[in-house]
């Protein structure tokens, strides 16, 4: 950490609410003098980076730290399922394309209809595909797979205005694309198809079933998760600072 003590500000390049939600519960767990700052009026970044770390730098190259906040802080992420690579010209699907693969057409040719979102951070793209239609269309895309491997990955990069690069870390979580519906209210994203494969077993759920990503609290999703890794690797180097 800082030699002087004071606290670092800290300013998140990324306007999901639940990447910020998770991200702040990390460091304030972490009891660590920082504060997470937001630039509301920073422009999207073009995420054209051939990888999620690529991507993540981009991010925090690209936004201006707010006030007195000398860091930056980028995070890309996204899943990976194996059976579908290659799938509408994606490798891997739908990889970097995450939260794009989806486009209206697609959709009504997979699901009929639009799927209204029911998770509190759910979103909707712009052009007006729900996080609803996205997990319901990767489902639609699995029936009668058998190969129901993927992954989460998540690339994060920590940008410094004057010393320039300070941190980067890739990680990764396991995970089977569940059969059948959707479950659970908590989470974001591809969270309702997603079980994690280690760290979380069938605690508190009454039929003894495996959770989805989305049936667990934060601060289980946080220890296990690609997000929750690379946050405590980011942790820990913010511990050892003393330059920054």
């Amino acid at each position: 950490m800082s030699a002087t003590g004071q606290k670092l500000i800290i300013t998140l390049a990324s306007k999901n609410e639940g990447k910020q939600r998770e991200l702040m519960h990390w460091l304030a767990q972490s009891r660590l003098p920082i504060e997470i700052a937001l630039n509301e009026g920073a422009d999207d970044v073009d995420e054209t980076g051939s990888t999620f770390l690529e991507n993540a730098w981009l991010k925090a190259r690209q936004t201006a730290p707010v006030s007195g906040s000398h860091l930056v802080l980028g995070e890309d992420s996204g899943m990976v399922v194996d059976a579908l690579d290659g799938r509408y010209g994606i490798s891997p699907f739908p990889g970097l394309y995450s939260n794009r693969w989806l486009t209206p057409a697609i959709r009504d040719e997979l699901l009929g209809r639009s799927i209204p979102n029911h998770l509190p951070l759910d979103r909707v793209t712009e052009t007006g595909v729900t996080n609803s239609d996205l997990y319901h269309g990767i489902l639609s895309l699995m029936e009668g797979e058998c190969n129901r491997a993927a992954r989460y990955c998540c690339g994060m990069a920590l940008w410094h205005t004057k010393l320039g690069k300070c941190f980067e870390v890739l990680e990764s979580t396991e995970l089977r694309i569940i059969e059948g519906s959707p479950r659970g209210m908590n989470g974001f994203g591809y969270d309702p198809i997603s079980v994690p494969l280690e760290g979380v077993g069938p605690e508190s759920v009454p039929s003894g079933r495996e959770r989805t990503m989305a049936e667990l609290s934060v601060e289980e999703k946080n220890r296990i998760s690609h997000r929750g890794r690379a946050l405590g690797k980011l942790v820990a180097y913010l511990r050892e600072q003393k330059n920054l």
